[in-house]
């Protein structure tokens, strides 16, 4: 007897898993039959949420479109984005330092 791997629907969990995905423009039962599905949806009309966007255009066109792929993919993004927001806090941490040493100039 063969083992048959599960067809796991992407577009679904990404719906599914995504935060407040209710208050999308999006019918999961309609839109989210597969990733081409909501790929059309997402790039055709203005969801509301243009990070929900970037996910799955990112997952199709980068993680070609399998489980293994969308998983890389996001790692890829949250490297990202975590760069982006430690350049974020290093520039507030280096503002905030530089107005303290005003500040204690100022007092001198």
């Amino acid at each position: 007897m063969t083992k048959t791997k599960t067809q796991i629907n992407i577009a679904r969990l990404i719906y599914d898993a995504y935060p407040s995905s209710d208050l999308l423009s999006i019918d999961p039962e309609q839109d989210c039959r597969n990733l081409q599905t909501l790929l059309a949806k997402v790039t055709s009309e203005n969801i509301g949420d243009s990070l929900f966007r970037f996910i799955v255009i990112e997952i199709v066109e980068g993680g070609e479109s399998d489980l293994d792929g969308a998983i890389r993919v996001m790692e890829r993004a949250k490297e990202d984005v975590g760069a982006v927001l430690e350049a974020l806090q290093t520039a507030t941490a280096n503002q905030n330092n530089k107005s303290q040493e005003v500040t204690n100039h100022e007092t001198i």
